[in-house]
């Protein structure tokens, strides 16, 4: 599959050194009762453990919020990161290299230049770090301190200083390293003259890192009241920083979501607003380096919440800003977004810092949705005052609800936009109509709060046979006239595998099927067979309803094809198969009636 450059075996070999209580037992606490080990899951709020790990079958699987995988899939999870990076995290705590693959000696060099920068940007991290508590960085510890920004969060955001333009630079050739690759990790540039300095001398700097936790690049903000001196300044853009693919604060959020369960993520504009709002409880707080929000951030942030909170200044820029990053959060499919609307020309950190936590708790829970927010902004930013006006706000109200899936989601905004332009609800709606609007019809209500839909038999017989395939209590067989293609593909993984002299984990099917596939058997991982009996007769019973169901819809569709052929040889032809296939009907009913 796609997902999965790496070698089968590798990928196999990788599983087997990582035994998933182990790997579990790194985030949370476990209690074995029986089979199983269970603790509290660490993908939503609850105070009973439903977290259950089923060890022999290498496979997670939690009773409240029906999440579902196998040791790869925990530490994606739980990590943030994508298949590739679990596994290459799952490699390394079992000591295994990655397999080499084949590639160009510019690769090779790139990727040898890539670890060169990387060891440098940690080598100053940590210099930095320690700089900030000698007495040269006084002024700037006390500055960080007056701010509220306490050691621990000093220490937790790898706030560090530079104390002059060579320091730095002195510090990494004695260390071996070649001016090049200092200037090319971003930590010093060169002047006209060719002399090499520190890139943010005099500066209290800010270390920025990757999703993976590797130290990228830095911010850094000056003390001087000279106004010829940029306040903040980022590390140049290298061959690993890149501003419009960074989020600040996702090291410190990854290293939170193990503790405090992410529910929502709270977006800002910058470095000491992350900070901040981290240090007065908002743990799902991080920043986009100042910088607009791209297709990038929204993936990264849909990896720790699809439940997206846009916390921008006050000001008009940074309204401006939360209209364009609502275009591309809304087009990351799964994503609600809703806006915290801050008083003008405030910003979050002296929004707290005034007010309070609970007054800052009390904005996010009257944060508006998209629409909500986009029609209140057009609402203060157009002229109301005349009909001119009032037809140019129509104009651009209609072109916000237009792109809406149902006329019931339009329906809840027309009074609104009645209201303000004076236009009856009817004639917005005809309007719309004549736009070509695009709204699906309100889906049933049924459909509207998830209810579970009522199974036939044949739906039962299905999920109970693929239950029993799942959980080893039948052998895997090719299911040839069942009615479900993803089933079918199911079985025939299971029973190629098997004939393969592999044994068979039920954890295995989380690396063969896309996550849509998964979630359409996430109901079989917890399947109960205590009231079954007598499981293979059981399961031979309903096998056979359902290829007598299969066998039933082709004798159907063949005598379709024999009432509508003229050609006489191929009516005999359909004539035979039809005998056929009712010989093997009636021997499946024979089957059923004896068990």
């Amino acid at each position: 599959m796609s997902k999965r450059p790496l070698p089968p075996d590798f990928i196999e070999q990788v599983k087997l050194s990582n035994n998933i209580v182990q790997v579990a037992s790194r985030y949370m606490t476990l209690k074995a009762q029986g089979r199983q080990h269970w603790g509290l899951c660490p993908f939503h709020h609850e105070k009973t453990p439903s977290f259950s790990i089923n060890e022999n079958q290498q496979f997670y699987y939690c009773f409240g919020c029906h999440a579902g995988g196998n040791v790869i899939g925990l530490v994606k999870q739980l990590e943030s990161t994508d298949y590739i990076g679990a596994i290459e995290l799952l490699a390394k705590w079992a000591n295994l290299e990655l397999p080499e693959i084949k590639v160009d000696a510019k690769y090779l060099q790139n990727k040898k230049k890539k670890e060169v920068i990387l060891e440098i940007l940690e080598s100053v991290r940590e210099f930095y770090c320690k700089n900030l508590y000698l007495e040269k960085s006084k002024h700037k510890l006390e500055y960080l301190h007056n701010r509220g920004i306490t050691d621990e969060l000093i220490k937790t955001f790898n706030i560090g200083a530079s104390h002059d333009w060579d320091e730095i630079v002195s510090y990494l050739r004695k260390k071996g390293y070649k001016d090049q690759d200092i200037v090319d990790s971003g930590v010093a540039a060169s002047s006209d003259k060719g002399k090499v300095y520190d890139a943010m001398a005099e500066r209290i700097t800010f270390a920025i890192f990757d999703i993976y936790g590797s130290c990228i690049g830095f911010t850094g903000r000056t003390l001087s009241n000279d106004k010829n001196i940029a306040k903040y300044r980022n590390t140049a853009q290298t061959m690993v920083f890149d501003k419009s693919n960074i989020v600040y604060g996702v090291d410190v959020l990854k290293k939170n979501k193990l503790s405090n369960v992410v529910d929502k993520l709270i977006v800002v504009e910058g470095n000491v607003d992350v900070i901040s709002l981290v240090g007065e409880g908002f743990h799902n707080t991080v920043a986009c380096m100042g910088t607009a929000l791209t297709p990038f951030h929204a993936k990264i942030f849909k990896r720790f919440s699809p439940n997206i909170y846009l916390c921008f200044d006050g000001d008009e820029s940074g309204r401006r800003a939360a209209l364009r990053s609502l275009d591309i959060l809304e087009k990351e499919e799964g994503t609600k977004v809703r806006v915290i609307s801050l008083p003008h020309d405030v910003d979050p950190d002296s929004f707290v810092k005034e007010n309070g936590v609970g007054a800052f708790h009390k904005l996010i829970e009257e944060a508006k949705p998209l629409i909500d927010y986009k029609l209140d902004v057009l609402e203060e930013y157009s002229n109301l005052n005349d009909n001119l006006g009032k037809a140019e706000y129509l104009k651009k109200a209609l072109e916000i609800l237009k792109p809406l899936d149902k006329t019931s989601e339009i329906e809840l905004y027309l009074p609104k936009v009645s209201r303000i332009s004076g236009i009856s609800i009817d004639g917005l709606r005809n309007d719309l109509n004549k736009a070509g609007n695009k709204a699906k019809p309100a889906e049933s209500i049924v459909n509207q709060v998830h209810l579970p839909p009522v199974k036939d038999g044949n739906a039962q017989s299905l999920d109970f046979v693929m239950a029993c395939i799942l959980h080893d209590k039948v052998e895997a067989s090719e299911l040839e006239h069942i009615q479900n293609n993803l089933y079918k593909r199911i079985s025939q993984i299971i029973y190629d595998k098997k004939r393969d002299n592999k044994k068979w984990k039920l954890g295995d099917i989380f690396d063969e099927l896309e996550e849509d596939e998964l979630a359409q058997i996430n109901h079989l991982l917890d399947w109960n067979f205590n009231n079954t009996l007598d499981i293979k007769s059981e399961f031979e019973i309903h096998l056979a309803r359902l290829e007598s169901a299969g066998l039933e819809l082709m004798r159907s569709r063949l005598m379709q094809s024999y009432s509508q052929e003229k050609n006489t040889e191929e009516r005999e032809k359909i004539n035979r198969e039809l005998g056929e296939l009712s010989k093997k009907i009636r021997s499946l009913k024979y089957k059923r009636n004896e068990q």
